[in-house]
């Protein structure tokens, strides 16, 4: 195929005008710094560029959002030092207050200033941050907390306000307001007692708030230390209180012990056993009950002199003795050992002290004494002066002593009588289970309370319940009149089974019992106060005003535990200040890591730029003069 000028001027014309745009290309690069300025420059770095690009416009709002989260962490913190100081300032109050020498208008002025207290609290749950009130959930145009003349109650919702900060993540922002200010820190009676009395019908299996005793009921020894008798005792058929005693007391009797009767204590919580001093004793009466429990002399030299006040002269060493059988081998064993014979000590016959006889033909006229002069042994002994033929000693005056000892497991511990003791013993109570069929009358060990008129406060709702009527007789009955008041609370008996508790239900609202007048019923009854922060400072005011300074004490607690319950409500700010400052600083990691990226993609390399652009430069001229050369043009190219 011929190739014609035409040819040649066509393909050398597209060469140059490819040329030319390479050439401009590079000029706009050196002129925008950018590599890629349409699409067409490098479509597949387009698209890296783009999802950098993305990345970057996500991290700039997540940043955004956590900026505002800050300042949102930044308001709750100030909050919440703020009531934090407050409460603790109210508690400082109290304890000062609590004292019963402070005069009643001191504590009158004081109450005023816990008004103030509670105002500037409901302003602080009132805050607004760029026009929003913080503490109310989603409702942020309405206040979080209403105050009334008799209680506070929350007017937002639990609405929880959520800030994207990254990608798959959310963070709450706001703080419910119902529990910052209302949480409910105690439970109005979960430590009640109403110490419930034991009768003859009262179940082993609900003594112990209910537990009752660690197993079936098994053996049980009782030991009269001065007869030297041991009653074993079989408890495994008893059920009831009445069960242990008639048992116990049946074989006791059954085995010779009559000094000792097991009954149901003054007290009405526990076993008391009576005892009877019976003034004999045997060789296992222990030394420590002689001269009724003032024991013997062996603090000094523990040793009595047998002496003829010639020829016989032996010390009788008795000071490691325990009972009165050691007292007697003891005796006997060192007179026969010093070659004294025929003389041996004995009970007397009337079993309440010592007897010593001498049988040789001729008495050898012994006299017993001390062996110093400052002892008393030989007195205490009541052997002290002339044997003669025979000594009956002096009355040793035992006291009782009694030990109740288990035999293979816990039934004595459990009954609160496992102990050794001299005289009258009273048992450890046995914290009979609250029931709801536990008569009112039983409260107190039987002594009942005198229960009257009590103020129960929810939010702005009131009522008095008067716990003194004659229509309320068990537990049961009490409970009833709580639940039955028209309040969202529930009482029941609390998880030790000791007293009753009476639980708010209506969280939104401040919880508070207290007495009418000057009544005692609700301390009585373990129920007496507030449940929450803001109900307590009521019940302060309260106490204030009424000049009563038990109460006041009684509310400390509940204060202590809202500086508590602020504390970490502000440690949950911190924590999550923390969070978004980390997340803010990875963020900013990652735009720089993004950014660092589309830079490589977008940014012209200006040294590779300038050589190329001198290069294509070069080329271009070359070419157009190499152009020119190739193609000449005739006359007859321009008449065509």
């Amino acid at each position: 195929m011929r190739v014609t000028n035409t040819m040649m001027s066509n393909r050398v014309a597209f060469n140059m005008s490819a040329s030319l745009s390479r050439f401009m290309d590079l000029q706009t690069q050196m002129s925008s710094g950018r590599r890629i300025n349409k699409p067409s420059d490098d479509p597949l770095g387009i698209l890296r560029d783009l999802d950098y690009r993305t990345e970057l416009s996500k991290n700039a709002q997540y940043r955004r959002n956590i900026s505002q989260a800050q300042n949102w962490m930044s308001t709750y913190d100030s909050v919440l030092n703020e009531a934090n100081n407050m409460i603790v300032s109210a508690t400082m109050v109290a304890e000062a207050m609590a004292n019963g020498t402070i005069d009643a208008d001191l504590r009158a002025s004081i109450a005023t200033e816990i008004k103030s207290t509670i105002e500037q609290m409901l302003q602080l749950a009132n805050t607004e941050h760029e026009g929003k009130h913080i503490f109310s959930g989603f409702e942020t145009d309405h206040r979080a907390l209403i105050g009334t003349t008799i209680g506070v109650m929350f007017n937002g919702d639990t609405g929880q306000l959520k800030f994207q900060i990254e990608s798959s993540t959310q963070m709450q922002v706001n703080l419910d307001g119902s529990q910052v200010f209302l949480e409910q820190l105690v439970t109005l009676g979960e430590n009640g007692d109403f110490n419930i009395a034991v009768n003859g019908s009262t179940l082993l299996a609900d003594l112990h708030n209910g537990s009752g005793i660690s197993q079936t009921p098994g053996t049980i020894t009782i030991t009269d230390q001065n007869l030297g008798i041991t009653s074993n005792i079989d408890l495994s058929g008893a059920l009831t209180i009445n069960d242990i005693i008639t048992t116990v007391n049946a074989q006791l009797t059954a085995d010779g012990i009559t000094n000792l009767t097991m009954q149901i204590g003054d007290e009405n919580n526990n076993f008391s056993f009576d005892t009877t001093k019976i003034d004999i004793i045997t060789a296992s009466t222990s030394i420590g009950s002689l001269n009724d429990g003032n024991s013997i002399d062996l603090n000094t030299i523990g040793t009595i002199i047998v002496s003829d006040g010639a020829a016989i002269n032996v010390n009788v060493d008795l000071s490691s003795v325990s009972t009165v059988g050691d007292i007697i081998t003891a005796f006997n064993t060192q007179l026969t050992a010093a070659g004294v014979n025929n003389v041996t000590m004995a009970i007397n016959p009337a079993q309440n002290g010592f007897q010593i006889t001498d049988t040789n033909g001729v008495p050898l006229n012994l006299s017993i004494t001390d062996a110093q002069a400052d002892s008393s042994l030989a007195s205490d002994l009541g052997i002290l002066g002339f044997v003669g033929g025979s000594m009956i000693g002096g009355d040793l005056d035992p006291q009782v002593s009694f030990k109740i000892s288990e035999v293979g497991d816990t039934t004595a511990e459990d009954l609160g009588i496992l102990s050794e003791f001299f005289t009258d013993f009273t048992g450890f109570d046995l914290d009979p289970n609250l029931t709801l069929a536990s008569n009112m009358s039983d409260l107190r060990n039987a002594t009942g309370y005198q229960l009257g008129e009590i103020q129960v406060t929810q939010g702005n709702l009131s009522r008095r319940i008067d716990l003194g009527s004659a229509s309320i007789l068990t537990v049961q009955d009490l409970l009833d009149t709580f639940n039955n008041s028209g309040l969202d609370i529930t009482a029941s008996i609390n998880a030790s089974s000791k007293g009753i508790q009476i639980i708010n239900n209506d969280t939104t609202k401040s919880f508070t019992i207290e007495d009418v007048g000057n009544g005692q019923t609700t301390r009585n009854l373990g129920i007496y106060g507030s449940s929450d922060m803001m109900g307590a400072l009521n019940v302060l005011i309260n106490g204030l005003e009424k000049n009563d300074y038990i109460g006041i004490g009684q509310i400390m607690g509940t204060l202590q535990d809202a500086t508590s319950h602020l504390l970490r409500e502000r440690a949950m700010v911190g924590s999550k200040a923390i969070r978004l400052e980390s997340t803010n600083t990875r963020l900013l990691d990652q735009e720089m890591t993004f950014t660092k990226h589309l830079s490589e993609i977008e940014d012209a390399d200006f040294a590779k730029m300038i050589t190329d652009l001198s290069t294509y430069e070069n080329n271009y001229q070359a070419a157009l003069i190499a152009s020119a050369k190739i193609i000449q043009p005739s006359l007859l190219n321009f008449l065509r």
